[in-house]
This record gives structure tokens, C-alpha cells and sequence, in this order.
């Protein structure tokens, strides 16, 4: 028995090591950080869209407003779960962030190309992640790109 304590003594502290309580900041950044991210700037050329659209094409201002609020919707959803996951602040990140939207062609169908590339774009992206994140996180990025989707087909 007294093998079995002094076993026990020894590598009792190496066992428990990995039940401290001391959280560690996680080394990866998080996968949701790059949809975040892209979800901001594709919010950022849909109101700009908006902006430059507004009296000259009405209808294609009111696509890009639809996009320009569900991205920012996603924006806030994504940062929230980054909150939630990691509540240390995540602007330590390595992650670069996407390229950031070209401004806005006053020509109407650049305008319409641009905003269904940048929802192509987010859609593949949230469409490759679903498959490797859990639950929630998956169902997360699942919603994202079925809306981004259903916006590329509507601006195609």
C-alpha cells in the first residue's frame, strides 16, 4: 500500500495540474472570429451601397439595406458567442481580419456584383465551418449562411 501512496504523492500534483483553476488564455483564435469580422465589413459596403443607391436606385437601396441590417444582426450574434466563449478580450487576436470592402460603385450593377460576392463570400465561409464546430456554434454559422444565400440569390 505504501507504493500505491507514494505513487499517488508523486504524481498526484502532475494528475491535478490539469484540473487547476487558473484559466489560461487559449492560443487559437477563435473560428468565429473571421465571420465576425467579415460580417462587420459586409455591413459596412451594404450601407454604403445605401448611401450611394439611395435616389438613383431605390430598389437596389433597399436590397442592400436588407443585407446591411441581417449582417450587422450577425455581427452582433457572432460577438456575443466570441463574449460568451472567451470573455478576455479578443482584439489580441491573430486572426487578420478579411480584406475590407472596396467602397461602393456608384454604377448600380457594380454595386449589385459586389454585395453578392461579399454574400457568396460569407456563405462559404460560414458553410465551412458548420461542420466543425458544436452545436450551437454550428447552428449559429448554419443560420448565417442560409441568409447570406438567400441575399446572393436575391442580388444575382
Amino acid at each position: 500500500m505504501l507504493t500505491v501512496g507514494t505513487a499517488l504523492l508523486l504524481t498526484g500534483p502532475a494528475v491535478l495540474t490539469g484540473c487547476s483553476s487558473s484559466a489560461r488564455a487559449p492560443s487559437a483564435p477563435d473560428p468565429l472570429e473571421s465571420p465576425a469580422r467579415r460580417a462587420e465589413a459586409d455591413a459596412a459596403l451594404a450601407q454604403s451601397v445605401v448611401q450611394t443607391q439611395t435616389q438613383t436606385n431605390p430598389a437596389l437601396a433597399a436590397s442592400a439595406r436588407a443585407l446591411a441590417e441581417d449582417r450587422t444582426t450577425h455581427a452582433t450574434a457572432l460577438r456575443a458567442e466570441l463574449r460568451r466563449a472567451r470573455p478576455l478580450p479578443t482584439a489580441t487576436s491573430a486572426v487578420p481580419p478579411p480584406a475590407g470592402p472596396a467602397p461602393a460603385a456608384p454604377d448600380p450593377s457594380a454595386a449589385r456584383t459586389a454585395l453578392a460576392q461579399a454574400a457568396r463570400a460569407a456563405q462559404d465561409e460560414a458553410a465551412g465551418l458548420v461542420v466543425t464546430l458544436p452545436g450551437y456554434r454550428a447552428a449559429l454559422l448554419a443560420s448565417v449562411a442560409a441568409c447570406c444565400a438567400t441575399h446572393a440569390a436575391l442580388l444575382s
